[in-house]
């Protein structure tokens, strides 16, 4: 028998992962989304991967600027996932009353994030409903010392204090 969505969707709600918002244009034309499926994949070159759904105003985005960057969320910042995660449908623009910068490529980036990775468009491969966007890192800086926001188990959570 065939696995079916929701019977995948419970088995990886047990992987934690880190958190991130994707953001892509400048000026008026900007777009985030929040993405847990985010990896590194090559050191030379510097490559990294996200995978976007097909329905989400983000995937068009991508390929027509060419670039994307990730900010990596610190914890504490379940508020600014929750907005690009399409949980705040009373915002019309999802940067609203956000501190942001301006990465080399124009593209978002978070203020208060742990760090972020300016990508160039480097390849795009299918992937079921979701499309594989591979980046070349083109910039890249850490910019906080906190601990990272995580999900697991269809909540954020944070790393125990050892």
């Amino acid at each position: 028998m065939p696995l079916d969505g929701p019977e995948f969707r419970q088995v990886m709600r047990r992987w934690a992962t880190g958190v991130s918002v994707v953001t892509t244009g400048g000026g008026g034309d900007r777009h985030g989304i929040t993405v847990n499926s985010f990896s590194s994949l090559s050191l030379d070159p510097p490559l990294c991967l996200i995978c976007i759904d097909k329905r989400s105003k983000a995937h068009a985005a991508i390929p027509a600027t060419g670039s994307y960057t990730v900010n990596l969320l610190a914890s504490g910042q379940e508020d600014i996932s929750s907005r690009f995660a399409g949980r705040r449908p009373d915002l019309a623009d999802l940067f609203e009353g956000l501190a942001l910068v301006a990465a080399p490529s124009g593209n978002p980036v978070l203020q208060g994030c742990l760090g972020y990775l300016d990508c160039s468009l480097y390849a795009s491969l299918p992937g079921g409903d979701h499309t594989i966007f591979i980046g070349r890192v083109e910039h890249a800086a850490a910019l906080e010392d906190r601990p990272p926001l995580l999900f697991f188990g269809g909540a954020y959570r944070s790393l125990a204090e050892r």
